[in-house]
């Protein structure tokens, strides 16, 4: 796509930050992207990113002004024929409204913020064919100060470039440029030091010479300039001069917002600003004009995302306030603690490419011009999260479909659809996109449910209520939908057995991968056909060139953390492990799934019995390696008992769902044992069993395997079936 952003300029803002980022990633997309503004200190950045700036006075209501902003828009716009042409403030969008009516051009608006609104702003402004809010209450912001119609917003967010707001960034430039000193303990505040915003930096600055005398180690920075940054320097001078040397450094404006915010102990801001210093992992206290949050903690999170962390409606914040949440964050020992989980929780919620994908989808809307116009199939499932199990039966249903027909189109929902694109050759969107998602689903011809269990509310009411919404628009869209190789329930509560009812009832096909399933269908009194076929990863091969490092015996230990282990459950464990090192010579090797739940608890125990853990494989072809030149796998996770069965490698399964003992059950030549009932000699027993019978074993497995790998194939023929008629 052809964009042309338009805004008042590329001075330090919230809302130029916003385009800055949106722009370049748009650009790494491969969309060409041009910003028309009146400049700023950021052209240099986004030229270097790719993006083409044009020179216009949109910052100024004065006559003059606006005249010649219309002439070179109308101009610019005449020549490059723009696909969107997005303003980003109520000047560019009063300007762009008036070129629209002429040229036609698709036309849609960003609101950043709430401004006071008269009779004749509220009569003249205009927020577009589409407008995009960056919060809730701006949304209703639009509808209650303009009438601006809700079903023509959608919201996004403050999207942060989680790379360069990074725990690891090189500030050492700034350190020379400042004389900032090692092991000091710093204070960072970022603001546009504008009257309207540097409330804070006061309060800040009247209590410095207290904080001084409790944290003789302190230094404060603030940066940012704007019409109130000279009364700021008085003001700092006027500490510094107290204590007799530089406590309070002020840089006036700054691109490099980065590389301060990484050189501080402890930031203070609102909005962009307080997202950008969670992305670089520093305690957070939100504050300013408008309001006081305070450190930002997991209890914040709903007001702040309210107020899209800009403090709207909350207490106003006060010189005591601030000293009390600074002291707490210094003294408490708990700074490290909320720096990770500020981090965390800007990758989960606030990244550059979720807030892109918003973009996209909103262009994507209004172009209606879709590149997945002839999208066959739409896969939904745990796709993306970096969990080796489910990314496994999404290449093992991809591969089988293109098994069927070569050149079927496949689009996957994913947590990380970059990543998931590029490893599987498909194309894919962010699963939490709703808008894309309807979009896309209005042009597929089917929508597989696919991988692991994704009907039950034992995990979360929340899970089931994700999945089961993508089916529901699929069918109010007229798009076919089949169940592939599920796992149904546990299903707990009436209501949500009910709903899943009425939904098997109405999809196009239902296959399922154990008979636990097929029971649970039944009882919920499913009238539809379904049948049962097998996990989709019997059907993935080994990548026998793949070269483990291990020489000698061992066996396979796959674990992950649940909330019902009993205390003694990883000591028992590492026992185990340690008998069967001594009486057999086997060395314990294990192999994490999900490197973020299941790395500790394989560490922690391999630690006890001397084991070996190992996560040096790409992907689930080179996990299979390990499985099935083991001697035996002793598994938690239900896929690593899958590939181990794949591999004709015997079991011990450590059952904590049932879905564990009904795979177990189809082989009837295994043991599964619950994880609340662990016994070492009963185990110890059936290691003993397995070695003397193992190949009488692995030919029982191999019977069933074989079977199941047939099954496979009959899934992916009734999903092309359904997209060729």
């Amino acid at each position: 796509m052809k964009i042309l952003m338009v805004l008042m300029g590329l001075e330090i803002g919230g809302a130029e930050t916003h385009v800055a980022e949106l722009s370049a990633e748009l650009v790494r997309r491969g969309n060409q992207v041009h910003i028309a503004s009146n400049g700023g200190v950021y052209v240099d950045e986004i030229e270097k990113n790719g993006v083409i700036h044009h020179k216009l006075p949109l910052h100024s209501k004065r006559p003059n002004c606006m005249v010649s902003s219309y002439l070179g828009l109308r101009k610019l716009i005449k020549e490059e024929k723009f696909d969107i042409v997005h303003a980003h403030a109520r000047i560019p969008a009063f300007i762009c409204s008036k070129l629209h009516k002429k040229f036609k051009f698709r036309f849609i608006t960003t609101a950043h913020w709430v401004f006071k609104t008269n009779f004749i702003l509220k009569h003249i402004a205009n927020w577009g064919e589409q407008s995009i809010a960056v919060s809730n209450d701006i949304k209703k912001y639009l509808n209650d100060s303009y009438n601006y119609p809700l079903e023509k917003v959608s919201v996004t967010i403050n999207g942060i470039d989680t790379n360069k707001f990074s725990p690891s960034t090189d500030f050492s430039d700034i350190k020379s440029e400042f004389n900032l000193e090692e092991n000091k303990r710093r204070i960072v505040y970022v603001s546009r030091m504008d009257v309207d915003r540097s409330a804070v930096a006061f309060n800040l600055l009247n209590i410095t010479t207290k904080l001084y005398k409790k944290y003789p180690d302190l230094d404060v920075i603030i940066v940012g300039g704007g019409n109130d940054y000279q009364r700021l320097c008085k003001c700092a001078k006027e500490v510094n001069d107290q204590v007799g040397f530089d406590l309070v450094k002020t840089t006036g404006a700054r691109t490099d917002i980065n590389k301060f915010v990484a050189s501080g102990n402890l930031f203070i801001g609102v909005s962009r600003a307080a997202l950008e210093a969670m992305s670089a992992k520093k305690p957070v206290i939100i504050a300013g004009n408008e309001g006081y949050i305070g450190t930002f903690d997991q209890s914040k999170n709903d007001i702040s995302i309210k107020t899209n962390f800009c403090c709207r409606g909350c207490e106003m914040p006060t010189d005591e306030k601030l000293f009390d949440d600074i002291c707490y964050i210094f003294d408490s020992g708990k700074a490290d603690e909320m720096a990770e989980f500020n981090r965390n929780y800007i990758l989960d919620n606030y990244s550059v490419s979720r807030m892109t994908d918003d973009y996209e989808s909103a262009y994507v809307t209004l172009l209606d011009k879709d590149p997945f116009k002839k999208n066959d199939i739409l896969i939904s499932g745990y796709y993306g999260f970096e969990n080796t199990g489910d990314d496994s039966l999404l290449k093992a249903i991809i591969d089988n479909l293109r098994k069927e027909k070569s050149n079927v189109t496949i689009t996957v929902l994913s947590k990380t659809p970059e990543i998931t694109s590029n490893l599987y050759n498909v194309k894919s969107i962010n699963r939490l996109n709703l808008f894309k998602i309807i979009h896309l689903l209005k042009r597929t011809r089917l929508l597989i449910s696919g991988g692991g269990s994704l009907l039950q509310d034992v995990t979360s009411q929340k899970s089931y209520a994700y999945y089961s919404l993508i089916i529901k628009l699929a069918l109010r869209y007229g798009t076919k939908v089949m169940i592939y190789a599920n796992g149904i329930g546990p299903l707990i509560n009436e209501r949500t057995r009910n709903d899943c009812k009425n939904i098997l009832n109405k999809v196009n096909a239902i296959t399922l991968r154990d008979e636990d399933s097929f029971d649970e269908i039944k009882k919920l009194g499913v009238t539809n056909k379904f049948s049962v076929t097998a996990d989709p990863a019997f059907s993935l091969k080994c990548d026998d060139d793949f070269d483990i490092g291990i020489n000698e015996k061992y066996f396979t230990v796959s674990l992950r953390k649940w909330k019902s282990l009993s205390d003694d459950f990883e000591e028992k464990i590492a026992e185990i492990c340690r008998k069967i090192k001594e009486k057999y010579g086997y060395i314990p090797v294990f192999v994490p799934l999900q490197n973020w739940m299941d790395l500790p608890i394989c560490k922690s125990i391999a630690q006890r019995c001397d084991g070996i853990v190992t996560d040096n494989f790409k992907n689930a072809n080179q996990l299979l390696k390990y499985i099935k030149n083991s001697e035996f796998t002793i598994g938690m996770r239900l896929h690593s008992l899958i590939y181990a069965f794949s591999m004709n490698v015997p079991v011990i399964a450590l059952s904590y769902d049932p879905k564990i003992d009904s795979t177990v059950k189809m082989w009837n030549c295994c043991k599964s044992i619950d994880i609340n009932s662990i016994n070492i000699d009963t185990v110890m027993a059936e290691v003993e069993h397995i070695i003397k019978n193992r190949d009488v074993i692995s030919n029982r497995i191999d019977v069933t395997t074989n079977i199941m790998r047939e099954k496979n194939n009959a899934d992916a023929k009734t999903a092309i079936k359904l997209i060729n008629y």
